[in-house]
């Protein structure tokens, strides 16, 4: 009973914090939809009848429901309509996105709910318009109407097709967009089983699976069912399914045909084989049992884009990252076996990666929030690379990508050596230092997200950014230290896996951020200029460091010895006050999407310029040493 809310998937500022959820009409435990195409429009539903439509721009609030009187807590037999605790109400995936309410009739509006007209008759189980029954037996309270339309599901192949469930037990379907309805409902559905979910096939105007809730009959039972002609026949698919559940809902994926989930009172579960078999899919794991899904109701859910959204009974919205994986496995299925049994028949598994959205992690330029403060996590940020092996690799593992041309962007190895780097005096405790990022070579199922940047340009110390998170994990959280190295451009790039001698290679795209506008070739700018800072750096701290080791190792001597080190760094300019100016520079060019200021570009040409001279009186000093 805390209302509705609206809230980011990604928080601008590496978190999902208070700034990003608002209420968006509605009532306390009710729907609460997006208009398909046009998000800022959103359709709540409430209590006795109650609908909302929510306006995302001037967050106003509009009473659309076709006969706006509220009837909680009066009889079934006294009021205009019937109404059950939860109302439900869908707009169509397709056409114009009717949108549909229902109450024991089903109504439907082309203009978000301005005017409705009733599609259906009474399309619960009433029969009997004589009596007004008290504290009736569940056979006469299904005749005496006590019964309402708890699902609706209009379907992603034809605006004509519209399933509808009912709390008393009945499915219900027209095929013409309402002026006729047949019910459906094969006998194993029991009375006054809840049709708490009916999802229409997106692949076909003729199936669709649905999920019976037993809850309020007083025992645990799964009932999911699915059809592949308009209802004629119907098949039980529960294998695997914890015979002493609940099933609340059953979505198919939007992308992959025969891709499943279904939640119950206690998790989710996924079937790769179009229900033939379920398998859990909470994915607790004994190393990390705090970064799985925790035992929790599961009421609905809905899969976006590349993503499974969940929302709980009082443990918050959940996401999935990514399940192309699941989707390729989904493609490739055996029907006799189980997914993961499929999997492990493999030595090596390189997934395709999805594609990516050029971001940044986190765009904070103030000080973080304390690690006591409760934050909703941010998604991976970056290209997820999923992989599988069978045992461990007997010698390192390594990913390299590649951009369209073939060039090398970044290289990863699992025998690679942690980073070391020199940074500013760190101010802060090091706990929000992130552990560092490693790519996996033993047995098992990994996922590694490369952020989409080049290696980051050498610097003789690095800065610690005041954008930072409490960390989670190497991909979540934690302090940047800048510069970060340039970002990729927007393109087709590829991902090798090179693991025991054999390479695997997949192709992915990274896309420019959609709400990002910048001119034709203005990236391609930015990225020419920090690739030039990056160079001059390396000129630079190679030069230093080498010099640095002479002084130590007493290389130069007297003049020379004193010379040199006014050049390094204790004269005015010195090679480490322009490495420092620089790589502030690709820091503050990195930054946006857009192409550099002139600003940038006259600076970098100028230190560009004092390097060289300094470069030019350390040659010459060295060159007098006769080393």
């Amino acid at each position: 009973d805390n209302g509705t809310v609206g809230i980011l998937s990604r928080g601008p500022y590496g978190v999902i914090e208070d700034r990003d959820w608002h209420p968006v009409g509605g009532d306390e435990r009710d729907y609460e939809i997006p208009k398909p195409g046009h998000p800022n429009t959103i359709i709540g539903s409430g209590l006795g009848g109650y609908l909302s439509r929510f306006d995302e721009v001037t967050r106003q609030v509009a009473a659309i429901s076709p006969w706006p009187v509220s009837t909680y807590g009066q009889r079934e037999s006294k009021v205009q309509y019937r109404y059950t605790w939860i109302t439900p109400v869908v707009y169509s995936p397709i056409g114009k996105h009717a949108l549909y309410f229902g109450n024991e009739y089903l109504f439907k509006s082309t203009n978000d709910g301005d005017s409705w007209d009733q599609i259906s008759p009474d399309l619960s189980g009433k029969t009997d318009t004589s009596q007004d029954r008290y504290n009736p037996t569940r056979v006469q309270a299904k005749a005496a109407g006590y019964g309402v339309i708890f699902s609706i599901a209009p379907s992603p192949v034809s605006e004509k097709v519209i399933w509808v469930g009912t709390d008393d037990g009945l499915i219900q379907l027209t095929t013409d967009g309402g002026k006729k309805w047949r019910n459906v409902t094969p006998p194993n559905v029991p009375l006054w089983g809840m049709v708490s979910s009916i999802d229409a096939s997106p692949f076909s105007a003729h199936a669709a699976y649905v999920s019976v809730n037993t809850e309020r009959l007083g025992y645990s039972k799964p009932i999911v069912l699915k059809t592949t002609n308009d209802g004629k026949t119907w098949t039980t698919i529960t294998n695997g399914l914890p015979v002493d559940e609940q099933v609340y809902s059953v979505r198919s994926d939007v992308v992959r045909h025969g891709l499943i989930f279904a939640s119950t009172n206690r998790s989710v579960y996924l079937s790769l084989n179009d229900g033939n078999q379920w398998e859990p899919l909470g994915l607790q794991s004994s190393t990390h049992p705090d970064q799985g899904l925790p035992t929790t109701t599961v009421r609905d859910m809905v899969v976006h884009g590349n993503d499974l959204v969940i929302c709980t009974q009082g443990r918050g919205i959940w996401t999935l990252d990514d399940i192309e994986p699941l989707r390729e496995l989904t493609l490739n299925r055996r029907r006799e076996r189980s997914g993961l049994t499929l999997l492990k028949s493999e030595d090596v598994r390189l997934f395709r990666p999805s594609d990516a959205i050029r971001i940044r992690a986190d765009e904070n330029k103030d000080t973080p929030w304390p690690p006591e403060t409760p934050l909703g996590q941010n998604p991976p940020t970056g290209v997820i690379i999923d992989y599988w092996l069978k045992a461990a690799s007997s010698g390192p593992a390594t990913l390299t990508i590649r951009d369209s041309k073939g060039d090398i962007v970044r290289m990863f190895s699992s025998d690679a050596k942690p980073e070391s780097l020199q940074t500013e005096f760190r101010y802060f405790q090091a706990a929000w230092i992130a552990p560092q990022k490693e790519l996996q070579a033993s047995a098992g199922l990994h996922r590694f997200v490369w952020d989409m940047r080049y290696q980051r340009p050498p610097a003789l110390k690095y800065a610690f950014d005041i954008a930072a998170v409490w960390p989670v994990d190497a991909d979540n959280g934690g302090t940047p230290l800048d510069p970060e190295g340039p970002l990729a451009l927007p393109g087709k790039y590829t991902a090798t896996l090179t693991v025991g001698g054999k390479s695997y290679t997949q192709p992915f795209t990274i896309k420019l951020d959609p709400r990002v506008h910048v001119r034709p070739g203005a990236l391609q700018q930015q990225l020419s200029l920090e690739r030039a800072i990056d160079k001059t750096l390396q000129e630079g701290v190679s030069a230093y460091m080498e010099a640095k080791e002479g002084l130590k190792n007493k290389r130069f001597s007297g003049a020379t010895a004193d010379s040199v080190a006014e050049i390094l760094d204790k004269g005015d300019p010195n090679i480490a006050k322009v490495a420092g100016v620089l790589a502030g520079l690709e820091t503050a060019v990195e930054g946006p999407d857009a192409a550099p200021t002139q600003g940038e570009k006259n600076a970098y040409k100028e230190y560009r310029r004092r390097l060289d001279g300094l470069l030019a009186r350390l040659r010459r000093a060295e060159g007098k040493s006769g080393k």
